[in-house]
């Protein structure tokens, strides 16, 4: 799932600094290619400002959406990186319901309990590096079942 490391060259867009090196140096981990095609309907992938979506901008804007079926992602803050894969409204839904689930593990502790609770699920899931963002609907019901029947621990 890992994208390719590009050099991150800063640029404006909807009134704001893009990829300001400090920006990008808070991305921990692997990052995801952008994305250009829909992973749901093969249509193609625009950056636009999440006050489309929403009537009104929600924290940092950054938002690729599909132009065909609306899947989307948001992007870390002051970067164009995406936070995940493109999500449809069921796959939204689930990332919503695996959370729901998955943070209770390691919310209210220490960052590093919340980074054990990753790897934990990413040895659950059978994958190097985990986070709900880059699961599709199915593998985030596998994460509420693996939650909820205690397989999940740190």
């Amino acid at each position: 799932m890992a994208g390719k490391r590009r050099r991150f060259k800063p640029y404006e867009l909807f009134g704001r600094t893009v990829n300001l090196p400090d920006a990008v140096a808070r991305v921990k981990g692997d990052t995801l290619s952008v994305p250009d095609t829909c992973r749901f309907c093969k249509g193609a992938v625009k950056m636009i400002n999440n006050a489309e979506v929403y009537g009104r901008e929600f924290g940092w804007p950054l938002t690729y959406r599909c132009e065909c079926c609306g899947a989307r992602v948001g992007t870390h803050p002051g970067t164009d990186i995406p936070l995940g894969t493109l999500a449809d409204e069921a796959t939204q839904k689930a990332r919503k319901e695996a959370h729901a689930a998955f943070d209770p593990i390691w919310r209210g502790k220490t960052p590093w309990h919340r980074a054990q609770a990753y790897k934990a699920l990413a040895r659950a899931m059978g994958v190097r590096f985990a986070h709900i963002s880059w699961f599709d609907a199915d593998e985030c019901q596998r994460i509420v079942r693996l939650c909820q029947s205690g397989g999940l621990m740190v």
